[in-house]
C-alpha cells in the first residue's frame, strides 16, 4: 500500500506512515526518516510565517497584492520542503530516535 504525504499538514497520512514504521519493521527507518522530514518541513513552514507575519509593517504598499502574499506562501512552503530535505535541523533525526522510535532520552 503506497502511503504518500499530500500536503505539509497530512497529519492523519502522517500517523498512518508512523503505524507502518512500528508493524513493518523492513521498512522501519525508511517510514521514520519521512515522517521526521515532514514534521521539519512543517516546523521551517511555520517559522517562514512567523518571519513574514514580523516582517509585515516593513513592506511598501507599492508591491503589496494578494497575488504577491499567494506566490510568497507558494515559495515559503516550497523552500521548507526543499531545506527540511537538504539542510535539516535535527528534528527529523530527534523524531526518529525518540519520538517516533519508542526511546527514552537521556537527562
Amino acid at each position: 500500500m503506497a502511503n504518500n504525504v499530500t500536503g505539509y499538514f497530512d497529519f492523519n497520512n502522517l500517523g498512518s506512515l508512523r503505524s507502518q514504521a512500528v508493524s513493518d519493521e523492513s521498512r522501519k527507518d525508511e517510514l521514520l526518516q519521512k515522517v521526521g522530514v515532514e514534521y521539519e518541513s512543517a516546523f521551517f513552514k511555520l517559522m517562514f510565517d512567523a518571519m513574514r507575519k514580523a516582517s509585515e509593517p516593513l513592506k511598501s504598499d507599492l508591491n503589496e497584492s494578494a497575488s504577491m502574499d499567494q506566490y510568497e506562501d507558494m515559495f515559503f512552503t516550497e523552500a521548507s520542503h526543499f531545506i527540511a530535505q537538504g539542510q535539516p535541523l535535527g528534528i527529523s533525526e530527534w523524531l526518529k530516535k525518540y519520538q517516533l522510535a519508542g526511546e527514552a532520552p537521556e537527562r
